[in-house]
């Protein structure tokens, strides 16, 4: 995956992209989170905003009733029901001005005096002030009031209401204001949502290009800290110690290898060269054969140091500032020219597929010792077994270089034993080798920033060898000093 800025959107496209489940991305389980606490914390606040106005547009509906109640009150403590009667008949002739209900009853239920005409059905006596649809003499039609019932010492029963008559508008325009209140906070919600995600992508970003950095052979790089001691920073200062002691270790370990290779080649360098001047000096031929066994083994102890040495260096990323422009169908043309006389005495032919311009920037000596290693192999283990396709191709910005057989291959589940440095498959431990090439190819492959893969050929093996075509100025110069 590239290595840069990573929006949510971006992401998300992605995952739609790799037909991945949406929610099983970081991103967009930390956005719908976030997107859901800020909804929620919302939700809540605009209902309290509902509630807290109705009720108090209600407690304002009612004083006015409150004040007419207690002079009700007053008129019955003065003169008892006769007083309280001709009271609620002059209230109810007032009505029409500022649309009060009143009614009194006696205790049987029967009217004695008011605007409705009769007791309503499902109001209790007494009840507090509550929201009630109420019809009085003048109405055509049911409507919401506000009304208090009381029940006096004497078993009457009184109601006063005053008319809610902007209560509905009042609760539309809230709802209205409420609902769009509401509307807006998803969109600033989803926005605060994008900016923090976007803002911890960033952070993990950043480590990320260090990873993707040391992992491919910068061990120098380290990530910047700010110094804040952050759980961030923390992470950052963490990693960064942990990729001193990395480097460290690699160093020893880089310094130790190549020294103790330098050490065991100079010496059976000579060993190899005494052997020679041994077999010329021999004053019979009988130990001819035992010297020349001796000097092929000293041969493959000195191809293992330096197979082991070009592998170090590649994965270390030594070289990359040495590359060069070269085309890969003319090299392996070439490879298959030099290999061709040996592959018709083992009865195997060689197919050759180039396209033309195939231009590359590399190493052109690794690159060529690579598929030089893949054809060792499938001439190797490859007689008998039809022919060998060498090919090479250009898709997108990579060229593949392709080394085919018709043996009988490498199962799946073994491939990845065979790259190992020093892998050899059971089927091979009898025959000469080092166990060392398809690790060299693998390592080539991370020198180029390529990749190398091992494929079915059915029957058969393909090695597929995957390098870019051009490498930027700032990957070449990302190679570690010798």
């Amino acid at each position: 995956m590239p290595i840069g800025r990573t929006w949510p959107l971006a992401t998300w496209l992605r995952d739609r992209q790799g037909r991945r489940p949406i929610w099983r991305s970081t991103s967009a389980r930390f956005l719908l989170l976030h997107l859901a606490l800020a909804v929620g914390c919302t939700v809540p606040a605009l209902l309290y905003v509902y509630i807290k106005t109705d009720q108090i547009l209600l407690e304002d509906f009612q004083r006015p009733l409150e004040f007419r109640q207690s002079n009700l009150e007053k008129q019955y403590r003065i003169g008892g029901i006769d007083k309280l009667t001709l009271a609620v008949t002059s209230r109810a002739e007032r009505a029409h001005r500022d649309r009060t209900a009143i009614l009194l009853v006696d205790r049987h239920g029967r009217k004695l005096a008011g605007n409705l005409a009769a007791w309503p059905a499902g109001v209790g006596s007494p009840q507090d002030w509550t929201p009630t649809m109420l019809r009085h003499d003048r109405a055509a039609k049911s409507e919401e009031y506000l009304t208090l019932t009381t029940r006096l010492p004497t078993g009457h029963s009184l109601l006063l209401g005053g008319l809610l008559d902007n209560r509905v508008d009042m609760q539309t325009a809230l709802l209205r204001g409420l609902a769009a209140a509401f509307a807006l906070a998803i969109p600033i919600g989803l926005l605060g949502s994008v900016v923090i995600v976007h803002e911890m992508n960033r952070m993990v970003q950043a480590i990320a290009v260090v990873g993707h950095q040391v992992a491919a052979g910068d061990l120098a790089r380290r990530a910047t800290t700010d110094g804040s001691g952050d759980p961030v920073d923390r992470l950052r200062t963490t990693l960064n110690v942990m990729l001193d002691r990395l480097e460290v270790l690699v160093g020893e370990h880089r310094m130790l290898t190549d020294a103790l290779a330098h050490d065991l080649r100079s010496p059976l360098t000579r060993i190899h060269i005494q052997l020679a001047h041994a077999q010329d000096d021999a004053p019979g031929l009988d130990q001819r054969p035992r010297f020349r066994a001796i000097e092929q083994e000293v041969e493959l102890v000195l191809h293992m140091l330096e197979s082991a040495l070009e592998i170090s260096r590649a994965e270390a990323g030594i070289g990359r500032g040495a590359f060069e422009a070269f085309d890969a169908g003319e090299l392996l043309r070439g490879l298959g020219e030099i290999y061709q006389p040996l592959a018709l005495s083992r009865t195997v032919g060689i197919a050759i597929e180039c396209a033309s311009g195939l231009d590359m920037l590399g190493d052109r000596g690794l690159v060529a010792r690579a598929v030089a290693n893949l054809i060792d192999n499938a001439l190797k283990y490859g007689v008998g077994g039809g022919e060998i396709l060498l090919q090479a191709t250009a898709e997108g910005d990579a060229v593949h270089l392709v080394v085919a057989d018709r043996a009988n291959g490498i199962p799946a589940d073994r491939r990845g034993d065979a790259l190992r440095k020093f892998g050899r498959l059971d089927d091979a431990r009898s025959s000469p080798g080092s166990g060392l090439g398809l690790s060299l190819v693998s390592a080539v492959a991370s020198l180029h920033r390529g990749t190398f893969v091992l494929e079915d050929n059915h029957p058969g093996l393909r090695a597929r060898l995957i390098l870019p075509r051009n490498l930027d100025s700032s990957h070449i110069q990302q190679g570690v000093p010798s």
